[in-house]
């Protein structure tokens, strides 16, 4: 047979304790933790989509979601903690991150970096490690392409890790603590540098940079500030290098750039700051005492502002957890008490702090644990108890929490009736019998048993049992009465199972023990006693045949007959057990939060689901075995679809849906009250129409007179404007077109005098071009003169070098100062032509301004009536708007009165037509009693119709007994030869029995017997064997009797081939033994020495090691300041270099002239050498004034062609070589 499998339905809870337990996938989906896994819940469809926690881990401790919202991290406790990371598209597993480097059991927190080269993780106390990896692409998801991830890990070691998740490994890890050990809360990326990363924890803030494959710490961002507890932070996305930091005091601290720059407005003085969370405005904050504030960007020194702070009623608790729609138009809001609110924010500017209220997500959940759990027959109810004193019911069809009341006390156990209209709830003082009424849980009946733990309905709903101690009592459900008392167990009973028809009950309890008990005498009729083992729950099959329970001993044990049939060890503690009417499978929930389907009947097979993330304390099956619910330590509720992994045919077929019912309770005071109130506001509605009716009918008539002399007012006022302004438009227009008229006949005129001007100027700068050009070619004739002098003078230079210097300077300060003097000539020239240029443009541009002032003055004149013109009309205008206005707002009046008026009809008529209904369900069942008087009328008749055959019958039946009577003896006496014979049966089946038994021992030993003879003929035959190859191989020996070496030789193989096995130990060798122990027990010893040798070998190794780190670290900071050093050096010289190059050269005749005042060549000695090197002077200086002529030339014809005509009132830059007043420079 197939093992049933179980599909998470929907759950009804939250993991409150997860590290950022909530995110917006979408506008439309939320991911929170519940139990054991993750929920991905639609708020359109109302349906849920899980992503199950891995098993054999103690549950989730933290979530992270990429930026772009395509995969999620989700973090678990176990031994060497671990990190799942899922598609949130096809909710499969993609990789498995864990690392036995990171030293701790849990991550605190996990984040992705924003350009995904990194994902960190923080582990916890006592190293307090950060690790780091980083990404192949800065594209992935986790990031904007999710390749990296940051978790921040948990006790004892504290390490942050970043992770490649992709390649499964640990890019880099450091202990992100203090000293002290003290816990980290909290790590973050700036979402604007990837590089940079944020802690906070209790009296620490750090910020690590991700740098060449490691994690470097930074300067502390809050400088010198006095450590406090820092319970989180976040960075603003608007902002690339703010972060705000709260604390467990309410101080917000604002960082920028790495300082701190203020200290914001606290939400409330001393509490405490759990959340933030930014967004496009600024960021959101969430402390304690269920306190919500919105901080918006200001202008000023304050940075943030405080504009709003709201309060979570009935709900003063830590606000954990803060996210936020993509749209943002609503946040969400996890608190410590497992409940999660809405807060609309699209209406938020324009509302007031005390008109914006939180609403429930979906509805409210268990704070504490669940002690007990019960579901309905007739309707579709779930019924739940907790440690946090409520009593909820559930509706799992509809996926709705239908009633939740508060109780003083704690609740340990709850049964559910089998109508739906009673629960029976055990308190610590007393058991209480309830009614469910339509809006409320009422109790009706108490009953004195304190801390019942267990209380459980009959399946027909006549009787409840429930636990007092160590005894069970029996209630009737009608009338209270306490109908019998189960005594027996010497422990407290712990599970209460009632047979299907309700005439046998099971009870196991921490004695050990497990009975079963006939409620016919209240007395036991199976019994089995394990001591030791402390029982949890009890199940028997529907055919009370076997009884099946789990306890403290992990083991699965089957009943029969009250002796342990089967057992089955399973690993762990199983907590409860459910065995569906079907028979197909059993249930089994543990203690670990798995719940498992074993194969029935049972062979030790099974199938494990993880969901909750502490102990299942209670399990249930619906009545048609289609759901599975379960309740635990974590809060939550889980329903489960039963299904089966091969279709069964046959003969049932597809099962018919059942039929919940619809009705409820309600009280007769309730009823008569909510009749009185209708009948009142019928009262008042009516009172109301004909109050509203009235008011209409004068309100109309007034609006109508209004309007109608409104209308016909400004009809006329409108006429009168309309013409105003058909005359003003049209002399508008004419004055338009006599403007347009003159402003062309302006500009024709001053394009004519433009062009005039133009080919002027033009005329006058052609002339001074071709003088320019004429001196031009008289300069380069000079110099080509000078270029043959020049040849001449290098040609003859060795002969008379003295005298072709001489000659050389005087011609070159000839030429020097000629074109000295034609520079001259030529700025004097381009000035005047300038000064003539600027006194003409000036004069053209003073005759176009006065033109252009003067008729722009007509023109503004011309707009100042225009507007003013305007002005009026806007004037009309807006008293129109304003008129038409109180005209629609009297329309919008009218429309809101004949729309209540219209409601108010639409309530009458509804009263109205339950009025009739009420009349004729009356007069129905008035018809129906009147049938009913005429029946019983017509019974009667017959009644006596039926007294008179009684009579006749009396007396027939008197003849026909005095004839049986005989008969009945001889019946008798048949009777007692039938029971003798019978007797006689039972004695004969008896000896049979015994009979049989014999002949079946005797079997078993006869085969014992069998198998033990043909055990010895086999050794016998092996002995036989062996003896015979022994006489051989000695025969074989003895062939050697005259040669003593083949002799020996043969003798020892003999001895080697039937002698191998170990003879009896002797005198010698237990003195062998003893020196054996001796030595093992000194190589022990050895070896112990060596251990303790190594140990201390690699403790001073590791503090070595250290030590060399430390010396690293500190010749990396002396190489890394040598390093800056070096820049600095190279910039300094780089910048000499360049302000020597760019220094002024010194004029190239002032070497000239004090080598000729010197003396010249004269002077020297005739040394040929030195007159070399002269030579080489010259050349050189030749050659530098040849390059600056030609960098004078190149920069002339430049300027040529950049400015060939300046503009009006613009300076020509000056020439190379003169000041802006025209002097030469030296």
């Amino acid at each position: 047979m197939s093992v049933s499998t179980v599909v998470p339905r929907h759950v009804f809870g939250l993991k409150g304790d997860v590290k950022d337990n909530i995110f917006y996938i979408d506008d439309a989906t939320v991911i929170f933790p519940a139990g054991h896994n993750a929920v991905l819940y639609n708020t359109e469809q109302k349906v849920q989509k899980f992503i199950p926690g891995t098993i054999d881990t103690q549950g989730i401790t933290s979530l992270a979601l990429s930026p772009n919202h395509k995969y999620v991290a989700i973090a678990e406790k176990a031994e060497k903690a671990i990190i799942t990371i899922y598609d949130l598209h096809t909710l499969k597993r993609r990789k498995v991150l864990s690392t036995s480097e990171c030293g701790s059991e849990v991550y605190e927190s996990m984040a992705f970096s924003p350009d995904g080269k990194t994902l960190a993780a923080q582990g916890g106390a006592p190293e307090w490690n950060l690790c780091c990896g980083f990404g192949r692409r800065p594209k992935l998801d986790f990031s904007p392409d999710g390749k990296t991830l940051a978790a921040q890990g948990g006790a004892p070691e504290w390490n942050l890790v970043l992770w490649i998740w992709e390649k499964t490994k640990v890019g880099s890890m450091i202990k992100s603590t203090n000293q002290q050990g003290m816990p980290v809360y909290q790590c973050a990326f700036n979402p604007h540098d990837g590089t940079l990363i944020t802690c906070c924890g209790n009296q620490i803030f750090k910020s690590f940079r991700v740098s060449e494959s490691h994690l470097k710490p930074l300067a502390p961002m809050l400088g010198k500030r006095e450590p406090q507890m820092y319970t989180c932070h976040a960075w603003l996305p608007e902002e690339k290098e703010r972060v705000v930091v709260g604390t467990d005091q309410g101080e917000l601290l604002l960082v920028e750039g790495g300082e701190l720059k203020a200290s914001l407005a606290s939400p409330a003085e001393g509490v405490s700051i759990e959340s933030i969370l930014p967004f496009s405005k600024g960021f959101v904050v969430g402390g304690d005492m269920g306190l919500l504030s919105l901080y918006e960007k200001t202008e000023d020194k304050e940075y943030y502002k405080k504009t709003k702070t709201f309060a979570i009623e009935n709900n003063a608790v830590k606000v954990k957890n803060l996210a936020i729609q993509p749209g943002e138009e609503t946040l969400i809001c996890t608190l410590e008490n497992n409940q999660i609110f809405l807060l609309g924010l699209s209406n938020s500017d324009i509302m007031k702090a005390d008109e914006m209220n939180f609403e429930l997500f979906t509805q409210s959940f268990h704070s504490q644990a669940i002690t007990g759990m019960d579901c309905c027959i007739r309707k579709p109810l779930v019924a739940t108890c907790s440690t946090d004193m409520s009593v909820r019911i559930w509706n799992y069809q509809d996926r709705t929490l239908e009633l939740v009341k508060f109780f003083p006390e704690e609740s340990y156990s709850i049964a559910f009736h089998p109508s739906g209209l009673h629960i029976l709830v055990g308190f610590a003082d007393k058991l209480r019998l309830m009614n469910l009424l339509m809006d409320d849980i009422r109790a009706y009946k108490e009953f004195g048993i304190k801390g019942c733990r267990e209380c459980v309905f009959s399946h027909g709903g006549s009787y409840f049992a429930a636990v007092n101690s160590n005894t069970i009592q029996i209630y009737n459900s009608y009338t209270c009465e306490n109908v019998g008392n189960l005594r027996g167990h010497n422990g407290k009973v712990r599970s209460i199972y009632w047979a299907p028809d309700d005439t046998k009950l099971v009870s196991a309890g921490m004695d050990g023990a497990v009975y079963e008990w006939k409620l016919k005498d209240f007395k036991r009729d199976k019994e089995n006693v394990l001591k030791g083992c402390n029982y949890t729950c009890v199940v028997s099959t529907p055919d009370d045949h076997s009884i099946f329970a789990v306890g403290s001993d992990k083991k699965l044990k089957e009943f029969e007959d009250a002796q342990v049939s089967k057992e089955f060890d399973t690993a762990t503690v199983l907590t409860q057990i459910c065995l569906p009417l079907s028979g197909r499978t059993l249930f089994a929930a543990s203690e670990a939060g798995t719940v498992r389907s074993y194969k029935f009947p049972l062979t030790g097979e099974f199938q494990e689901y993880q969901c909750h993330a502490g102990p299942i304390t209670r399990m249930r099956i619906g009545f048609d075995d289609a759901l599975l619910f379960c309740v635990s330590e974590d809060g939550c509720l889980f329903a489960f679809d039963v299904r089966e992994k091969e279709a069964r045919g046959g003969k049932g077929g597809t099962k018919e849906a059942m039929v919940y019912a619809e009705e409820v309770l309600v009280t007769k005071s309730d009823l008569e009250e909510k009749k009185a109130r209708m009948a009142e506001l019928e009262t008042q509605v009516n009172e109301l129409t004909m109050q509203n009716e009235y008011q209409l009918r004068l309100k109309d008539l007034n609006l109508n007179e209004r309007i109608k002399d409104i209308t016909e007012k400004f009809t006329h006022e409108i006429e009168s404007d309309k013409s105003k302004f058909e005359l003003l438009l049209q002399e508008k227009n004419e004055q338009e077109m006599e403007y347009e008229e003159k402003l062309k006949q302006a500009e024709e005129r001053h394009g004519g005098q433009m062009q005039g001007l133009e080919g002027q100027y033009q005329q006058k700068i052609m002339t001074e071009v071709e003088r320019y050009h004429s001196l031009q070619q008289e300069k380069e004739l000079l110099n080509e003169k000078w270029d043959e002098q020049n040849s001449l003078l290098v040609e003859s230079h060795e002969r008379v070098i003295a005298e072709l210097t001489e000659e050389y300077e005087e011609k070159l300060q000839e030429e020097q100062l000629h074109l000295h003097r034609v520079q001259q000539e030529k700025g004097e020239r381009e000035r005047e032509f300038e000064e003539t240029k600027r006194q003409l443009e000036e004069d053209a541009d003073r005759e176009i301004e006065e033109l252009k002032e003067k008729y722009e003055a007509k023109l503004t004149q011309e707009r100042e009536i225009g507007l003013r013109l305007k002005g009026e009309n806007g004037i009309m205008k807006k008293k129109f708007n304003a008129l038409q206005k109180d005209i629609d707002d009297q329309k919008e009046e009218i429309k809101q009165l004949f729309e209540q008026k219209k409601e108010l009809y639409q309530t009458i008529g509804s009263l109205e037509k339950d009025i009739g209904g009420l009349k004729k369900e009356i007069s129905e069942r008035d018809e129906t009693i009147g049938d009913k008087e005429k029946r019983i009328y017509d019974l009667k008749k017959k009644n006596q119709e039926l007294e008179k055959f009684k009579f006749v019958l009396d007396y027939k039946i008197k003849e026909l007994k005095k004839q049986i009577e005989p008969r009945e003896l001889e019946i008798a006496d048949m009777k007692e030869q039938i029971k003798e014979m019978d007797h006689e049966l039972e004695r004969y089946h008896k000896n049979n029995a015994s009979l049989d038994l014999t002949i079946s021992d005797l079997k078993l030993k006869l085969d014992g017997i069998q198998k033990e003879s043909l055990v010895q003929r086999k050794h016998n035959q092996d002995l036989q064997s062996v003896i015979r190859q022994f006489h051989h191989n000695l025969h074989e020996t003895a062939q050697h009797i005259q040669d003593p070496k083949a002799l020996k030789e043969s003798v020892k193989k003999l001895y080697q081939k039937h002698c191998s096995e170990d003879l009896k130990a002797t005198e010698l060798e237990e003195d062998i033994q003893k020196e054996y122990n001796r030595q093992r027990e000194y190589l022990e010893k050895s070896v112990e020495s060596l251990k303790r040798k190594l140990h201390k070998d690699m403790e001073m190794h590791r503090q070595d090691n250290m030590r060399i780190m430390q010396e690293n670290v500190s010749l990396i900071k002396e190489i890394n300041e040598l390093r800056r050093e070096m820049k600095q050096s190279k910039q300094t010289q780089r910048s000499r270099e360049m302000d020597f190059s760019s220094a002024p050269k010194t004029p190239k005749t002032s070497k000239t002239r004090s080598f000729s005042a010197s003396g010249g060549l004269k002077n020297l000695p005739g040394s040929l050498d030195e007159a070399g090197r002269e030579m080489d002077i010259q050349r050189a200086e030749i050659s530098k004034l040849q390059a600056r002529i030609f960098e004078l030339e190149r920069a002339l014809s430049m300027h040529e062609q950049v400015n060939p005509r300046p503009l009006s009132r613009e300076r020509l830059p000056p020439m190379d070589g003169f000041t802006m007043d025209g002097n030469q420079i030296a």
